[in-house]
Protein backbone atom coordinates (compact mmCIF):
# COMPACT_ATOMS: atom_id res chain seq x y z
CA UNK A 1 0.00 0.00 0.00
CA UNK A 2 1.16 3.65 -0.82
CA UNK A 3 -0.08 6.80 -0.10
CA UNK A 4 -0.69 9.53 -2.44
CA UNK A 5 1.45 12.84 -1.99
CA UNK A 6 -0.87 15.80 -1.30
CA UNK A 7 0.47 19.69 -2.32
CA UNK A 8 -1.32 23.04 -3.15
CA UNK A 9 -0.74 24.68 -5.88
CA UNK A 10 -2.11 28.18 -6.13
CA UNK A 11 -4.53 26.97 -3.41
CA UNK A 12 -5.86 24.12 -5.09
CA UNK A 13 -5.08 20.74 -3.50
CA UNK A 14 -3.76 17.81 -5.82
CA UNK A 15 -2.57 14.51 -4.96
CA UNK A 16 0.18 13.31 -6.72
CA UNK A 17 1.96 9.67 -7.59
CA UNK A 18 3.97 8.45 -5.22
CA UNK A 19 6.27 6.60 -7.68
CA UNK A 20 7.01 5.55 -11.07
CA UNK A 21 5.02 3.52 -13.39
CA UNK A 22 1.46 2.65 -14.53
CA UNK A 23 -1.57 4.13 -12.93
CA UNK A 24 -4.95 2.04 -12.90
CA UNK A 25 -8.30 2.13 -10.93
CA UNK A 26 -8.75 5.70 -10.98
CA UNK A 27 -11.37 7.14 -9.51
CA UNK A 28 -14.67 8.75 -11.47
CA UNK A 29 -15.29 12.75 -10.89
CA UNK A 30 -16.61 13.49 -8.17
CA UNK A 31 -16.19 10.23 -6.20
CA UNK A 32 -15.34 11.29 -2.62
CA UNK A 33 -11.63 11.29 -1.30
CA UNK A 34 -11.22 10.73 2.81
CA UNK A 35 -8.21 9.82 4.82
CA UNK A 36 -7.05 6.14 3.61
CA UNK A 37 -9.82 5.72 1.35
CA UNK A 38 -8.62 3.33 -1.83
CA UNK A 39 -7.09 5.79 -4.75
CA UNK A 40 -6.47 3.50 -7.66
CA UNK A 41 -3.30 1.20 -7.76
CA UNK A 42 0.07 1.42 -9.12
CA UNK A 43 2.50 -0.91 -11.04
CA UNK A 44 5.79 -0.90 -10.66
CA UNK A 45 8.15 -3.35 -12.24
CA UNK A 46 5.14 -5.92 -12.24
CA UNK A 47 4.16 -5.39 -9.05
CA UNK A 48 0.60 -4.34 -7.81
CA UNK A 49 0.64 -1.44 -4.88
CA UNK A 50 -3.00 -0.11 -4.12
CA UNK A 51 -2.76 3.52 -3.81
CA UNK A 52 -4.77 5.38 -0.56
CA UNK A 53 -5.46 8.91 -0.09
CA UNK A 54 -3.43 10.69 2.50
CA UNK A 55 -4.23 11.72 6.18
CA UNK A 56 -5.83 15.64 6.20
CA UNK A 57 -7.60 15.18 2.95
CA UNK A 58 -11.02 15.55 2.56
CA UNK A 59 -13.48 16.18 -0.91
CA UNK A 60 -14.04 15.21 -3.93
CA UNK A 61 -12.63 14.32 -7.15
CA UNK A 62 -12.49 17.33 -9.38
CA UNK A 63 -10.41 15.88 -12.27
CA UNK A 64 -11.43 13.59 -15.50
CA UNK A 65 -9.46 10.34 -15.19
CA UNK A 66 -6.26 8.80 -17.50
CA UNK A 67 -7.92 8.06 -21.13
CA UNK A 68 -5.73 4.83 -20.85
CA UNK A 69 -6.85 1.89 -18.68
CA UNK A 70 -3.16 1.84 -17.40
CA UNK A 71 -1.64 5.38 -17.75
CA UNK A 72 2.08 6.14 -17.09
CA UNK A 73 2.84 8.01 -14.44
CA UNK A 74 6.18 9.55 -13.00
CA UNK A 75 7.08 10.71 -9.32
CA UNK A 76 4.90 13.44 -8.82
CA UNK A 77 2.46 13.70 -11.66
CA UNK A 78 -0.87 14.90 -10.71
CA UNK A 79 -3.25 12.25 -10.52
CA UNK A 80 -6.09 14.02 -8.82
CA UNK A 81 -7.51 17.67 -8.29
CA UNK A 82 -9.77 17.80 -5.10
CA UNK A 83 -12.48 19.78 -5.21
CA UNK A 84 -13.77 20.79 -1.53
CA UNK A 85 -11.11 19.48 0.20
CA UNK A 86 -9.49 20.48 3.37
CA UNK A 87 -5.89 19.94 4.31
CA UNK A 88 -3.67 20.06 7.17
CA UNK A 89 -1.51 22.49 5.23
CA UNK A 90 -5.16 24.96 4.42
CA UNK A 91 -6.21 24.67 8.38
CA UNK A 92 -2.82 26.19 9.47
CA UNK A 93 -2.92 29.67 10.03
CA UNK A 94 0.19 30.57 12.20
CA UNK A 95 1.08 33.84 13.90
CA UNK A 96 4.58 34.80 13.29
CA UNK A 97 5.29 35.38 17.06
CA UNK A 98 3.36 32.63 18.72
CA UNK A 99 4.42 29.56 19.58
CA UNK A 100 0.89 28.03 20.15
CA UNK A 101 -1.19 27.05 17.07
CA UNK A 102 -5.27 26.27 17.11
CA UNK A 103 -7.17 25.98 21.09
CA UNK A 104 -3.38 26.52 22.45
CA UNK A 105 -1.91 23.93 20.90
CA UNK A 106 2.19 24.25 20.62
CA UNK A 107 3.33 24.20 16.94
CA UNK A 108 6.64 23.17 15.54
CA UNK A 109 7.73 25.56 12.73
CA UNK A 110 10.19 25.25 9.78
CA UNK A 111 13.44 26.75 10.65
CA UNK A 112 14.04 27.86 6.87
CA UNK A 113 11.89 28.37 3.88
CA UNK A 114 11.23 24.91 1.60
CA UNK A 115 9.76 21.88 0.72
CA UNK A 116 8.48 19.82 3.33
CA UNK A 117 8.32 16.07 3.02
CA UNK A 118 7.37 13.58 5.97
CA UNK A 119 9.11 10.52 4.84
CA UNK A 120 12.73 10.21 4.59
CA UNK A 121 12.48 8.56 1.06
CA UNK A 122 9.06 7.17 -0.80
CA UNK A 123 8.01 4.53 0.73
CA UNK A 124 9.64 5.16 4.17
CA UNK A 125 7.38 5.28 7.10
CA UNK A 126 6.11 8.73 8.29
CA UNK A 127 8.40 10.51 10.30
CA UNK A 128 5.65 13.10 11.65
CA UNK A 129 2.69 10.46 12.27
CA UNK A 130 0.46 11.58 14.33
CA UNK A 131 0.43 10.28 18.04
CA UNK A 132 4.34 9.80 17.22
CA UNK A 133 6.30 10.34 20.81
CA UNK A 134 9.00 12.92 20.03
CA UNK A 135 12.22 14.05 22.36
CA UNK A 136 15.02 16.58 21.47
CA UNK A 137 16.71 15.31 18.39
CA UNK A 138 13.99 13.31 17.39
CA UNK A 139 12.94 13.80 13.48
CA UNK A 140 10.04 14.88 12.05
CA UNK A 141 10.57 15.64 8.38
CA UNK A 142 12.84 17.22 5.38
CA UNK A 143 12.93 20.32 3.85
CA UNK A 144 14.66 20.52 0.63
CA UNK A 145 15.99 23.66 -1.13
CA UNK A 146 17.65 23.16 -4.25
CA UNK A 147 17.67 19.36 -4.04
CA UNK A 148 19.35 19.78 -0.94
CA UNK A 149 17.41 17.80 1.96
CA UNK A 150 17.58 19.37 5.54
CA UNK A 151 16.76 16.89 8.36
CA UNK A 152 14.09 18.32 10.60
CA UNK A 153 14.32 17.53 14.37
CA UNK A 154 12.18 18.40 17.09
CA UNK A 155 14.15 21.03 19.39
CA UNK A 156 11.91 22.41 22.20
CA UNK A 157 12.10 26.41 22.50
CA UNK A 158 10.71 28.55 25.42
CA UNK A 159 7.64 27.12 26.59
CA UNK A 160 8.07 23.75 24.45
CA UNK A 161 8.37 20.22 26.90
CA UNK A 162 11.45 18.18 26.59
CA UNK A 163 8.95 14.91 25.78
CA UNK A 164 5.92 15.73 23.27
CA UNK A 165 3.72 13.77 21.25
CA UNK A 166 2.60 14.77 17.73
CA UNK A 167 -1.27 16.02 17.77
CA UNK A 168 -1.38 16.63 14.13
CA UNK A 169 0.20 17.36 11.07
CA UNK A 170 -0.06 20.47 9.68
CA UNK A 171 1.80 21.06 6.85
CA UNK A 172 1.04 18.44 3.56
CA UNK A 173 3.27 16.21 2.75
CA UNK A 174 5.56 17.95 -0.32
CA UNK A 175 3.74 21.08 0.53
CA UNK A 176 5.84 24.43 -0.10
CA UNK A 177 6.26 25.96 3.69
CA UNK A 178 7.49 29.26 4.24
CA UNK A 179 10.37 30.12 7.24
CA UNK A 180 8.43 29.78 10.54
CA UNK A 181 5.22 27.59 8.91
CA UNK A 182 3.51 25.59 11.51
CA UNK A 183 4.39 22.02 10.68
CA UNK A 184 3.39 20.18 13.20
CA UNK A 185 0.68 20.56 16.46
CA UNK A 186 2.14 18.86 19.51
CA UNK A 187 1.20 18.05 23.32
CA UNK A 188 3.51 17.50 26.31
CA UNK A 189 3.75 13.83 26.63
CA UNK A 190 2.89 12.35 30.42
Amino acid sequence: MLELVAREVNGRVQLVSPGVGWFSGALARGESLTAGAHAGFLWTLGVRRRLVVPSGIEGSVGSKPPAKTRAPVGYGDVLYEVVAATSARSAAAPTKESRSGAAGELVVRASQAGRFYHRSAPGEPLLCAVGRELEVGTPIGLIEVMKTFTQVVYRPERDMPAKAKILRVLAADAADVDQGAALIAIAPRE
